[in-house]
């Protein structure tokens, strides 16, 4: 719970909906502080495993996991054993996995999907195929990921991720500055965005690139903004947690994600009034921008669409607001309330 990215942040809102009614604790391999505040009432509890992994290579991730399966599986059965749990919730078909290894009955479990199908691995796949369908309850946050799962004979309920905050001011849309929010990452693809900033030249009428966020790609991004002269028109910045204020100072929102499993920033971004621009990646910004109207959606890989739809956003301040305003009122189905109110009559349905 540590880092600054999407899922934890909808993970603490879906805290903050079982906390109010049931004893919660939060269990998590390391010990960090949590970035996102946790209500007061919930207790923390740790498997003191350390489980920092080498992103820039898979083989050493898979050595990682497989050398702290079989520890993670005999804490977690300890754990479960002193808490005694009536449900148990978890984020992940790898810790799925664990949770099924360390004997839990399923009945009682809850799983919140948080990525897109198609970026997982066979591995991941195959966790899925064979756990998937034993759940108690599965909640998926795109409707094409929901159609997908059924279709593979998986039952599962859509209820998109929660906007974690209502603006009280939006972006008045004058400022000269893009933003851009996620993990330096290769699925991200913030190199592809540079290259499409370059090819925008809308640096040259006094526009701003601002990226936040980090990872293990944020080395070779620095020396690509070098390489193309950007360094006066782009910069990297560290997540903080009064993102509201990066997102009421920006005009424009960029995502070139290879996938993403709903797209959070984006419904942050139209909360504040600012249209946003992506590829229509598998498979939450379908669910989130209407092309033309709220934003540009791009067809995956059109670099030139993605070019010329930059350029036009950026030169008229008049259509940025009307896409903004469109934007501001298409997300109102996201509140945090009104998910909050389907994701827990779903949970008590079940559980209570």
């Amino acid at each position: 719970m540590s880092a600054a990215g999407g899922i934890e942040r909808v993970i603490s809102s879906h805290i903050d909906y079982l906390s109010e009614g049931c004893e919660v604790t939060l269990l998590t391999k390391d010990d960090g502080t949590s970035f996102y505040k946790l209500p007061s009432n919930i207790k923390r509890e740790s498997l003191l495993i350390n489980f920092n992994m080498n992103m820039r290579c898979r083989v050493c991730r898979v050595v990682k996991v497989a050398a702290t399966l079989f520890r993670t599986v005999l804490s977690l059965r300890s754990q479960i054993l002193k808490i005694r749990p009536d449900v148990i919730y978890v984020a992940s078909p790898l810790n799925l996995l664990e949770v099924f290894l360390a004997g839990m009955n399923f009945r009682r479990v809850v799983v919140t999907e948080h990525s897109a199908f198609l970026s997982y691995n066979n591995v991941y796949k195959f966790i899925i195929s064979k756990l998937y369908p034993r759940v108690a309850l599965l909640t998926v946050p795109t409707k094409a990921d929901s159609a997908g799962y059924l279709e593979r004979g998986i039952r599962n309920v859509y209820i998109p991720n929660p906007l974690p905050f209502k603006p009280v001011e939006t972006s008045d849309l004058s400022t000269k500055i893009a933003l851009c929010i996620g993990r330096l990452t290769a699925d991200k693809r913030h190199e592809l965005l540079l290259d499409i900033w370059n090819l925008s030249n809308i640096q040259s009428q006094g526009w701003k690139l601002l990226i936040i966020g980090k990872g293990e790609c944020e080395f070779e991004l620095r020396k690509k903004i070098d390489a193309l002269g950007l360094s006066e028109s782009v910069s990297i910045e560290q997540p903080v947690p009064n993102i509201q204020d990066k997102y009421k100072n920006a005009s424009i929102f960029l995502l070139a994600s290879r996938a993403e499993g709903f797209g959070l920033v984006l419904i942050e971004a139209m909360a504040f009034g600012v249209p946003c621009i992506s590829f229509d990646c598998p498979s939450g910004p379908r669910d989130i921008i209407v092309d033309g109207s709220t934003g540009y959606l791009l067809k995956e890989g059109d670099v030139d669409g993605y070019v010329e739809s930059l350029r036009r956003l950026a030169m008229d301040e008049s259509l940025r607001t009307e896409f903004g305003m469109r934007a501001l009122s298409s997300v109102s189905k996201f509140h945090k309330e009104s998910v909050g109110v389907d994701f827990m009559s779903i949970f008590n349905k079940i559980f209570c």
